[in-house]
């Protein structure tokens, strides 16, 4: 095996060698990155809400095994319709020669909840008539809040070995608990983790830290409704003083309230 990198110098030709070996090095190298990784949105797409239009970032998200840029971004118009709605990153594949496939993306807002297999959920909101959509939150739990406010819980973010939490959950999940008082060194060490993460902190790493922290049952591969509301357990505990200890195997879970 050999690695071929060609030698840019004044009016030295590249010749079909030197641009295959371009070639498979660009496209190879981020196949290689995140093949581990589960499907869906990998980096970026950041959501701002600004003059009756969503603002969405440039993003990379994995379809099937291919790895999809949006290298520009996008902006959708969005108006109160009196339900639920969904904003999707669509892709669609398409074979216009045989040399080459294209992979289409495309924004959508929806009333759909239901995602088919080329669609990645981005946020959903249910905005009121007269009001203005937020991407702003008091508190954690304000994720939640039903009416006119950015919802990326139900994200549909790729992590190492599976599907992923948000990262913009995780991250201000994090910064909750180093601007706390009563966090713990594990806690502590748990949010440098989320904050150091370019992407979706792994599944597994949220759901072992949550078990250990609110004494549940968290498995792998819960839902991510159940692994928010498990942040927002501990997000209050640290807000209102109270600390859990780490407490392994079936013994009495012991409460300290300063």
């Amino acid at each position: 095996m050999q690695n071929i990198y060609p030698l840019f110098e004044h009016n030295r030709i590249l010749k079909k060698e030197l641009l295959e070996a371009l070639r498979d090095y660009s496209f190879l190298h981020t196949q290689i990155e995140y093949q581990e990784y589960g499907q869906g949105i990998l980096r970026g797409c950041d959501i701002r809400a600004e003059n009756g239009e969503i603002i969405i970032g440039p993003g990379i998200i994995k379809y099937g095994q291919m790895i999809c840029l949006m290298k520009e971004g996008g902006r959708v118009a969005y108006e109160p319709v009196g339900q639920l709605q969904y904003l999707k990153i669509k892709i669609e594949a398409k074979d216009f020669s045989p040399a080459y496939r294209v992979y289409e993306m495309k924004l959508v807002l929806d009333t759909n909840g239901n995602m088919e297999e080329n669609e990645f959920e981005l946020c959903r909101f249910h905005l009121k008539k007269g009001a203005k959509l937020r991407t702003q939150y008091t508190c954690l739990s304000d994720m939640e809040t039903e009416y006119d406010t950015v919802n990326p819980i139900y994200a549909s973010w790729g992590g190492l070995g599976g599907p992923g939490l948000s990262p913009v959950i995780t991250r201000y999940f994090a910064e909750r608990i180093l601007e706390s008082d009563n966090s713990s060194p594990e806690d502590r060490s748990f949010a440098l983790l989320c904050l150091s993460q370019p992407g979706a902190v792994p599944m597994k790493v949220l759901s072992a830290y949550m078990g250990q922290r609110i004494g549940g049952e968290i498995q792998t591969g819960v839902s991510n409704t159940n692994m928010f509301h498990a942040m927002c357990t501990i997000a209050d505990q640290l807000n209102g003083g109270i600390k859990k200890n780490f407490v392994k195997g079936k013994g009495r879970h012991m409460i300290l309230v300063d």
